[in-house]
């Protein structure tokens, strides 16, 4: 099967989402520029966090002092028995409202919290996390309605989309999960249902910022089992450490057509001890080489790997996120470099 990644964008550069800017038309000005433009988010402002934009779209919503949220009966079947598409406001995305204008795009990323990262950082008014099969089915439905809302929003200014969800919390939860009896709700009926939010319109990704090499329950490689998708994971501060079993879970993935977003740029200023180019083909030398070393084949790699930074970048300085972007007109022929030598 032909891998997710289009042919195009094979090496090139994968932006996770968040930036440090504050100005939404001066992160535009490069990120709109790049082989993958993207809807980024701008955490600076208080409403662009990623729970706050979701928690926004239901009645209820508090985050006066932390994120809360009672369901009541008729919130409750306001989301889950309506299937019309809902979107975020304005003030809630600037970025993705900003990239809207008449520009049309061949690609275009956008991106929205999953449903464990929702049921793990809500609580109730009473302090309890909405960890149940019954929030997770609600988190599941709403995130579909705007998974649904974003594609009528973006179909008329680009051609294809890549939706990611952005999960850094599935792993909290999952722990949770194994400190309860009060709930049935399994790590794989998570991973079953965020799959689930994606519109069969868009080429569908994940972003996992946590320990990828840990992600197994119940005999099963949650990352590697779940829909083909092109999946973003941190390779610096978790680099490939794994056995062969899971060396040829990611070769069965990938031969199912997923792909992988390799985040091997640093995402701080101070972590950048040289030039971004050199950086990049010693981090990509080293992430590939590692691949090969367990048995993911090459092969199978060059063809559905994108480049990207290990998570987002509000932790960069604005100048380093414009330069990444600028530069990343270089990575493919970095990448497809790099991997010819590991090849041969």
């Amino acid at each position: 099967m032909r891998t997710l990644v289009p042919e195009e964008l094979v090496g090139q550069f994968f932006g996770v989402g968040s930036l440090s800017e504050t100005d939404p038309a001066a992160a535009k000005d490069y990120v709109s520029k790049i082989a993958l433009p993207y809807a980024f988010q701008l955490p600076s402002h208080p409403e662009e966090d990623m729970i706050r934009q979701i928690g926004s779209l239901v009645d209820g919503y508090e985050n006066a002092g932390g994120f809360t949220l009672d369901i009541d009966m008729y919130t409750f079947r306001e989301i889950v028995g309506n299937d019309s598409p809902i979107i975020f406001d304005r003030l809630c995305a600037r970025g993705l409202y900003e990239m809207i204008d008449e520009t049309k795009y061949s690609y275009f990323k956008t991106q929205q919290t999953a449903p464990a990262t929702m049921c793990f950082s809500i609580r109730d008014s009473n302090g309890q996390q909405l960890i149940s099969k019954r929030m997770c089915f609600f988190f599941v439905k709403l995130l579909s309605r705007l998974a649904q809302g974003q594609v009528e929003l973006l179909t008329k200014h680009c051609i294809k989309i890549i939706l990611s969800q952005d999960d850094p919390a599935l792993g909290f939860l999952i722990q949770a999960l194994e400190n309860t009896t009060e709930t049935d709700l399994t790590p794989w009926e998570i991973v079953q249902s965020t799959d689930r939010v994606f519109p069969k319109e868009v080429i569908p990704s994940y972003h996992y910022c946590d320990d990828w090499r840990t992600l197994r329950k119940d005999e099963r490689y949650l990352l590697w089992e779940s829909k083909p998708k092109i999946i973003h994971i941190d390779l610096l501060t978790y680099p490939v450490d794994i056995d062969s079993e899971q060396a040829e879970a990611i070769n069965a993935f990938l031969e199912s057509g997923g792909g992988l977003a390799l985040g091997i740029l640093p995402n701080r200023d101070d972590a950048f001890s040289g030039p971004i180019q050199e950086i990049l083909e010693k981090n990509l030398e080293n992430a590939l080489a590692g691949f090969k070393r367990v048995g993911v084949h090459m092969e199978l790699l060059k063809e559905c790997c994108m480049v990207s930074t290990q998570c987002g970048l509000l932790r960069a300085s604005p100048d380093l996120a414009r330069r990444l972007h600028i530069e990343s007109n270089s990575f493919p022929e970095i990448f497809k470099r790099v991997v010819k030598a590991l090849i041969q």
